[in-house]
């Protein structure tokens, strides 16, 4: 029963592992379907499912939804918190009529606080919890992921605790209720900076301030180099002959250095010396190019 992509990628996960899943939808529709080039998203997530239009508000939908909710294993939700209540279809309800029933809601923020009600989206999230502060600056601007992280995070961790309540119930026989807060889920990736920050030191700068974890410009597109062991590190200087860089891991200075050797040559090239070599190094591909990979 959500909408957008949170609650979408979590069936779809569940789905590839055998699961069934119905979509209801409102009759206005997903939200999606009304994005630019929506429908292509639409079917992307829902391919393979089956898509119902109900109305929660006339008793013929209301009593079709209650008939798939006596046989459902799980009911994933993304409204507002309360909202499935104002319905009485909230979690209390449905347990009375499939105490087997687990009821999976995502949320943005939680489902209690002062921030309970407040509408958002994924950049919002992001912004909250403080992750987007550590994204790389664009003319002074924190970037926006080119993926909706917390969405799908959120969708992710929806479907590990929907596994967890259902691996619960074959002990009990009872569902349960489970959310995930898509703010504090994010906020909780955090742990590393943020312990960085309490105990006074600098991060790990792995946003491109380091040579051996940086995307470098190639002739013909772009690698990335992901060194960061000194065993690794080590191989990626001897294979583009700049042994000299060795010492130079952690120094941002030796940025330009490696950039001058790499430009010189064609991502095939490049891939073509480093062979079967542990360098940590692989191709920048755009989306047709990773499809026949």
């Amino acid at each position: 029963m959500s909408r957008l992509l949170p609650g979408a990628y979590c069936a779809q996960l569940l789905q590839a592992q055998g699961a069934t899943v119905t979509k209801v939808e409102p009759k206005a529709g997903d939200p999606i379907r009304a994005l630019p080039g929506g429908p292509a998203y639409f079917d992307a997530l829902h391919q393979g499912q089956q898509v119902v239009t109900l109305d929660l508000r006339a008793p013929s939908g209301r009593q079709d939804f209650l008939a798939r909710v006596l046989d459902a294993d799980v009911l994933v939700e993304g409204f507002r918190p309360g909202r499935m209540e104002r319905m009485e279809l909230g979690y209390a309800s449905l347990s009375e009529i499939n105490p087997a029933l687990v009821y999976c809601a995502i949320t943005g923020y939680g489902s209690t606080g002062a921030m309970a009600r407040r509408a958002g989206h994924d950049l919002n999230y992001l912004a909250r919890s403080g992750a987007l502060s550590l994204m790389p600056r664009r003319d002074g601007v924190p970037a926006i992921p080119g993926l909706q992280v917390a969405d799908l995070a959120g969708g992710l961790q929806a479907a590990f605790l929907i596994t967890a309540a259902l691996t619960s119930r074959e002990k009990t026989g009872r569902g349960q209720r489970v959310e995930v807060s898509m703010m504090d889920l994010i906020r909780s990736w955090t742990a590393m900076p943020r312990a960085a920050r309490r105990a006074g030191i600098p991060g790990l700068p792995l946003t491109g301030e380091l040579p051996c974890y940086h995307v470098y410009a190639v002739a013909d597109g772009f690698l990335t180099v992901a060194a960061l062991e000194y065993a690794f590190w080590g191989e990626f200087c001897r294979a583009i002959d700049r042994e000299d860089l060795k010492g130079r891991q952690f120094d941002p200075s030796a940025i330009d250095a490696v950039q001058t050797t790499l430009r010189e040559a064609t991502r095939a090239e490049w891939m073509a010396r480093f062979g079967e070599r542990d360098v940590c190094v692989e191709p920048v591909l755009e989306l047709g190019e990773s499809e026949q990979d």
